[in-house]
């Protein structure tokens, strides 16, 4: 579903069969074995994370591909998540100047967000970059009282990392509610951040990024 947000739009999705569907354990297993790595867990804080601790495979993507661990060919899961990024590079028009039928992954992690985590504004892409165009986030464990994912109507593309989000107007926001199961498609070149996650469980997400071809 498209859902526009002040002179843009980003698309949400949510997975009926995220709770039953085949092959789940196998997803719980490997996310698990990720966030065991002691390159995960020795690991500082990524740059964006603020507060409690976050887990994050980012510096991992060249050698822990999410697509090719959780198997998206062939798993409902990845065709799902592929599927709907395909949707959603039209439904943003990137159809217009881009073969979305030619997705290629720019970087694909994992994020563990815990206790009084949260992240600090920031985009995926600057001004006159060329890859990636489109950036998917898959959330696969939601607690109650979790972050929810938060854009701002910011347009300095040559500001890659911004400021926490209490430093931006409540007019310049625009939330959107993070639930388990819940995909999130928007231009690599929006400025969001999440609120504080003020649950003692963890909030986990993939986060994909993805680069088309021109026509």
């Amino acid at each position: 579903m498209r859902v526009p947000i002040f002179e843009s739009a980003v698309c949400v999705y949510d997975f009926e069969h995220h709770a039953r569907f085949d092959g789940k354990d196998d997803v719980d297993k490997i996310m698990h074995k990720l966030f065991n790595l002691p390159e995960v867990l020795n690991k500082e804080n990524v740059d964006d994370a603020q507060g409690g601790r976050a887990l994050s495979t980012a510096h991992l993507y060249q050698t822990h591909v999410i697509p090719e661990l959780l198997n998206f060919k062939q798993s409902p899961l990845g065709q799902w998540i592929l599927w709907r990024i395909y949707e959603s590079a039209i439904e943003l028009g990137f159809d217009k100047t881009r073969n979305v039928k030619k997705l290629k992954y720019y970087r694909t992690w994992a994020n563990k967000m815990t206790e009084g985590c949260s992240a600090v504004a920031h985009r995926h892409a600057g001004k006159d970059w060329s890859i990636p165009h489109l950036v998917a986030i898959y959330y696969l464990d939601v607690p109650s009282e979790s972050a929810d994912l938060v854009f701002i109507d910011n347009h300095e593309l040559d500001v890659m990392r911004g400021e926490p989000l209490d430093s931006y107007s409540k007019d310049k926001q625009h939330k959107i509610r993070s639930m388990s199961g819940r995909l999130v498609c928007h231009d690599a070149r929006l400025l969001h951040a999440t609120t504080k996650h003020n649950s003692m469980s963890a909030r986990t997400c993939l986060i994909i990024e993805v680069g088309f071809p021109p026509l």
